[in-house]
């Protein structure tokens, strides 16, 4: 591990605690505890439009099944591409978790579809008998910001570890009118219109979808936000100008990066979901910032962006970058919401 990337365990795992409303003590947790504090981390995972689309079924003590449910799926995410990403990513924040806690998780993938979703097999909390992963002490400070970034290029330890993790960075000014491009697409898309409709949350409270704290909209915002959703879709020069913001915090990046995989087999997009969130929690270990352009995926504009890197296949795509500007903390969902019976 290079020295860049070294993190004081004990340190971050107590900041991390403390953010999770945890009571650190000198008392060696039980077994149970430590379970539970692994739960309590978890559901901090991230998925688009916080639809949190994961569930955990129990099977037998310490033995869960892992499933990705239908009632979270997103109309602009027809081949699932986005939920089971999501669905690896809570795996590998679940990792993490145990991890901080001193005990780990291993799944074993056996993917299956059922009426109510897609079992992807089964996953035992056992103790942990290696050192900690580093980025374990990290994962609680895991968070999207979506201010304005300073355009300085990333420190090359970072951009080097990125790469290891499948990422392709590019200069932000050449993916701005692809952001452009997709933005307007999207705001003229009633499938995207429509999931927006459904996971917007006009407050800052509620335990799933998107806040207005997280998304940083104030003043008019509101009803600008409002007016297109009964639309339904936006007339061209709307859409363009919804779409300004989006170039404008692409400009302002220290690095565009794509997220690539080998293929799209249920294993691959769960591997990615478990890079996606190892690259984003190494980036805010840092002291880096993050916040995913995810509309030049799911939009027509993923020909090009795939042509401009050389023909691999891009997942994610996302803004890195420095921020001295706070972010606020989504909600989410309690254990009960995620902890239920099997699908089947």
């Amino acid at each position: 591990m290079r020295k860049h990337t070294t993190i004081n365990l004990d340190r971050e795992l107590a900041r991390s605690r403390a953010h999770n409303g945890q009571v650190t003590s000198s008392r060696h947790p039980s077994h149970k505890e430590r379970v539970e504090r692994t739960f309590e981390m978890a559901l901090r995972a991230p998925s688009a439009h916080n639809a949190q689309p994961w569930r955990l079924s129990p099977v037998k003590r310490d033995v869960y099944l892992l499933w990705y449910s239908f009632a979270d799926k997103l109309r602009a995410d027809p081949d699932d591409r986005d939920g089971l990403m999501a669905v690896g990513g809570f795996f590998e924040t679940l990792r993490l978790a145990a991890h901080a806690n001193g005990l780990d998780a291993v799944i074993e993938l056996d993917p299956k579809h059922v009426p109510a979703g897609i079992e992807l097999g089964s996953v035992a909390l056992v103790r942990l008998k290696t050192e900690p992963d580093p980025l374990a002490a990290s994962i609680g400070r895991r968070q999207c910001n979506r201010a304005l970034y300073d355009r300085q290029p990333l420190p090359a330890g970072l951009a080097q570890d990125l790469a290891g993790l499948g990422n392709v960075l590019l200069e932000p000014t050449r993916v701005t009118a692809l952001v452009r491009r997709a933005s307007i697409l999207s705001w003229r898309d009633r499938r995207f219109v429509s999931d927006l409709e459904e996971w917007m949350r006009f407050d800052d409270r509620s335990p799933d979808g998107m806040t207005f704290d997280c998304l940083r909209v104030s003043g008019l915002d509101p009803f600008w936000l409002r007016l297109a959703l009964r639309l339904g879709r936006l007339p061209g020069w709307l859409a363009w100008a919804y779409a300004e913001r989006d170039v404008r915090l692409t400009r302002a990046s220290g690095a565009i990066a794509v997220l690539t995989a080998q293929g799209r087999e249920i294993p691959d997009l769960i591997d990615c979901g478990r890079r996606l969130i190892r690259s984003w929690t190494l980036i805010n270990s840092l002291g880096y910032a993050w916040h995913p352009m995810s509309v030049v995926i799911d939009q027509a504009t993923v020909e090009d962006l795939r042509a401009m890197i050389d023909g691999q296949d891009p997942l994610a795509i996302y803004r890195v970058g420095a921020t001295t500007e706070s972010a606020a903390w989504s909600k989410r969902r309690a254990l009960d919401a995620v902890l239920v019976p099997s699908p089947a």
